[in-house]
């Protein structure tokens, strides 16, 4: 059965098959060269026109229409190049053994190019086909050689006994490829098992479960990264930290499970104003931090100020119909600022919005 598409090392193998058949053919031309100039040089009566028709011209130029048409599968019917060259291999080897002559020893020896490219397609319904045309080449080439005496029989059972050890060395290299390549299948499939669990295992580290956000141990090597980073790149960098107001009489009055459903709207919200080179992090209970990067303090300013209404306009089904409000407190960071020092200007910034009537910015 053959797939939709060759894969780049099916569609490599292929180009090397037509290129071995390429010089096999200009081997094949050398020896029969050789073998006229000797000829011509020994026995020129023998070196007829119309021998050279049928045993040299015409076998050539059957070889090489051959190889033509299979240049041109290669070319634009790709998916068929596999299974015409493993075919072609056999008519292949049938021209050349009738085109050299028979007092070549081991001639018939050419029929091992059908089972090698078998076996290097890793193929064993083309090894079986290829076998048992070579066991019938074996048993016409037995009749054929019965009257010629001892020598010639012994040659057929020779070459006989290397079609077989071939086919079985081939059946055999087919057999252990197919359990290399189980082998490494499952190796890569468990790497890729593996390496999926890396992934989900290091996502769950480093997110808040039930926010979505990232969480506060992410939030701080991220700060401390952004922080080292700005003293050879600077760029403008403002540090939020957001607090729900009066999370506590919500749990209180609600339940702890309508308390999830207030901090994960509000964690939406977060995502759905922040741009892709900001981050947010759920920094512990009803407290959130958001970097804002590459922004203006203006400009920053406005995102926050979307957040704080879009917070305060959004209804709870679960609460009546009411909302909740949110205090945030800002700090624009400048060169001198350490990590900690970073954090606590807006945490004391959200401190001063929570003693100022909550529901507002302040930016220090």
């Amino acid at each position: 059965m053959h797939t939709s598409s060759q894969t780049p090392r099916q569609t490599n193998w292929n180009r090397v098959l037509l290129n071995a058949f390429w010089i096999i053919l200009l081997v094949d031309l050398s020896i029969h060269f050789w073998d006229s100039l000797c000829l011509w040089g020994q026995h020129p009566v023998t070196l007829t026109i119309s021998k050279f028709i049928t045993q040299s011209l015409i076998p050539d130029t059957l070889i090489v229409t051959l190889i033509i048409i299979l240049e041109c599968i290669y070319r634009w019917k790709p998916l068929w190049s596999e299974l015409a060259i493993t075919v072609a291999s056999h008519l292949f080897a049938v021209l050349i053994i009738i085109n050299l002559s028979d007092e070549l020893y081991g001639i018939s020896l050419v029929m091992m190019l059908p089972l090698l490219i078998s076996m290097i397609y890793m193929k064993s319904s083309y090894m079986k086909a290829t076998s048992a045309i070579c066991l019938l080449y074996t048993i016409i080439l037995f009749f054929k050689t019965s009257n010629h005496g001892y020598v010639p029989i012994t040659q057929t059972i020779i070459i006989s006994l290397i079609f077989a050890a071939t086919a079985l060395a081939g059946f055999a290299v087919i057999g252990r490829g197919r359990d290399l390549m189980q082998s490494l299948e499952n190796s890569v499939k468990s790497e890729q098992e593996l390496r999926i669990q890396n992934i989900i295992m290091d996502r769950l580290s480093k997110i808040d479960p039930l926010t979505d956000l990232y969480n506060h141990k992410t939030f701080h090597e991220y700060l401390g990264w952004l922080i080292e980073h700005q003293q050879s790149n600077p760029f403008p960098m403002q540090l939020v930290v957001m607090d729900i107001d009066n999370f506590k009489k919500v749990n209180d009055t609600y339940g702890h499970s309508v308390g999830d459903i207030v901090l994960q709207k509000v964690a939406a919200i977060l995502l759905e104003h922040i741009g892709p080179d900001d981050f947010a992090a759920r920094f512990g209970g009803e407290e959130f931090v958001v970097i804002l990067t590459s922004k203006t303090l203006n400009h920053s300013h406005e995102i926050m100020k979307q957040i704080l209404t879009a917070i305060s306009n959004t209804p709870f089904t679960e609460m009546n119909g009411k909302s909740v409000t949110v205090s945030i407190g800002m700090h624009d960071f400048t060169g001198t600022d350490s990590k900690n020092s970073t954090f606590q200007k807006a945490d004391d910034a959200l401190y001063e919005a929570k003693n100022t009537g909550k529901n507002n910015i302040v930016i220090s």
